[in-house]
């Protein structure tokens, strides 16, 4: 019986170190959930910002498209002028030709890190061995210890003289 006992505790508390690991770091454990989470809130927010540019470029689009006052302020930034109209350059100036749109930042998926699920495996089992040593051990112990009390005339004591 007390063998029994001993290699179900050693089975317990390995188990329970195994299934302690893997839900804390292991792949799908809370750590790589909260990575994932992070991740999630700045992708969520990177797709606010790039909604926002997309509805202004849809704005400049449709007013390039089809408002004339538009139309022609844009031929201007580019050069062009109307029949009848006269060109005044200014030396020293600095025209801005360039346009520039914001995209947004361009993000790659980030792989979570976790606890492989071998070293889970590996620990449950390690924490097996120690603790059925340990309790081996303990068992041996109370073995010599009562022998000497035998080689030394006393008493056993009878939950003691049972194992």
């Amino acid at each position: 019986m007390a063998k029994m006992f001993r290699f179900l505790t050693a089975v317990l508390a390995g188990t329970f170190f195994y299934v302690l690991i893997s839900l804390s770091f292991g792949r799908d454990g809370l750590w790589a959930s909260g990575q994932l989470r992070e991740q999630r809130q700045i992708l969520s927010g990177r797709v606010d910002e790039i909604k926002k540019i997309n509805n202004s470029l849809e704005l400049e689009y449709t007013a390039l498209k089809k408002d004339p006052d538009v139309i022609a302020a844009f031929a201007r930034k580019l050069g062009y002028v109307r029949n009848g109209e006269k060109i005044v350059k200014i030396n020293g100036l600095v025209a801005d030709d360039q346009f520039y749109f914001e995209t947004g930042t361009p993000m790659k998926y980030v792989e979570p890190f976790f606890v492989p699920e071998w070293f889970c495996k590996f620990t449950g089992f390690l924490m097996f061995f120690v603790v059925y040593a340990y309790l081996c051990l303990e068992d041996i112990k109370q073995k010599l210890s009562d022998f000497r009390d035998v080689r030394r005339g006393r008493a056993v004591s009878g939950a003691r003289a049972a194992r």
